[in-house]
């Protein structure tokens, strides 16, 4: 059982050219090494891995269809953190801001 976070300073995304499955991957970067492999799967109706840590390194796994609403948060949002914990017996963890007071706009 493991819990970790670390705040996302800068991503990237790609997307492969000849693979039939696997298209599209977004890599999430904290300050000190920390790495988020974000994965996407096109079926939205497969079945997800469970994140998972190694390290530095999480791996996570979402439907393609939520791609946009990722990049839309990290282009929007300030600060975005990068969340892993299977504590609970389940796995709980998510790409998401932190609290943030009620319309309060986005500051530079």
């Amino acid at each position: 059982m493991a819990t970790s976070s670390f705040e996302v300073k800068t991503y990237s995304y790609y997307n492969w050219s000849s693979r039939k499955t696997g298209k599209t991957n977004l890599i999430l970067k904290g300050a000190v090494g920390e790495v988020c492999s974000v994965w996407f799967y096109e079926d939205p109706d497969s079945d997800l891995p469970e994140a998972r840590k190694e390290g530095n390194y999480h791996a996570f796994y979402y439907h393609h269809h939520q791609l946009q609403h990722l990049i839309d948060m990290l282009r929007n949002e300030k600060p975005v953190y990068v969340y892993f914990n299977n504590d609970s017996g389940f796995n709980n963890s998510r790409i998401s801001t932190a609290d943030e007071p009620v319309g309060e706009g986005e500051q530079s």
